[in-house]
């Protein structure tokens, strides 16, 4: 039923991130793509052109800059360990939603390093938020003096190992719930940064 309210385009995404995430992007076809979506090899191409096509509309139909940027402004409170908390789970959910093509881009790295590329400048700008934000707090003294852009580096990395390892290899190699994970992190930073 989901199928029939996703437009064509909806469907071939989707469609296309489930396989290149199970199988990897080279192993995935045209065909895959248009039988898992239930289309036309034909509307797979007059949509997209291309298997890289496909990808890169996905990519960028599911970035995660913008509505982190436009969430942010919106809940920051500048309270360090509340508005930290509120970061950490925006970023983990928007990379929960994004999961296939963070996981293809893990996959494709050495033969798309453009995909590599793509992440990093996301992930740059996300990085540059967060200094923004530690930048503030310090000069509202909230937060001792410190390199804000390595602070933010060294959270969204605290971050993503935890995404990337429950994707990877679900609890086997951290076996702490989200919330449990996120506000222990949180605090530890926090007791770091505090005045």
């Amino acid at each position: 039923m989901l199928k029939n309210k996703l437009s064509t385009s909806e469907r071939i995404l989707q469609s296309a991130l489930q396989l290149m995430k199970d199988k990897g992007f080279h192993l995935v076809t045209i065909k895959d793509i248009a039988d898992k979506a239930s289309v036309s090899e034909m509307t797979v191409f007059r949509h997209f052109e291309t298997k890289k096509g496909v990808l890169e509309a996905a990519i960028e139909t599911n970035t995660v800059v913008p509505s982190f940027k436009q969430t942010l402004d919106k809940i920051i409170i500048w309270d360090l360990e509340q508005d930290l908390l509120q970061i950490a789970h925006l970023y983990l959910d928007l990379m929960e939603q994004n999961e296939s093509i963070c996981l293809i881009a893990v996959q494709e790295r050495a033969s798309m390093p453009e995909l590599a590329d793509l992440v990093s400048e996301n992930t740059e700008q996300l990085k540059g938020y967060i200094t923004a934000y530690f930048n503030t707090m310090q000069e509202e003294k909230k937060m001792i003096p410190t390199n804000s852009y390595t602070q933010a580096s060294t959270f969204l990395a605290t971050l993503f190992s935890y995404f990337i390892s429950t994707a990877l290899w679900g609890e086997k190699f951290v076996n702490v719930p989200k919330e449990e994970f996120i506000k222990n992190t949180v605090q530890t930073f926090c007791h770091g940064l505090h005045p």
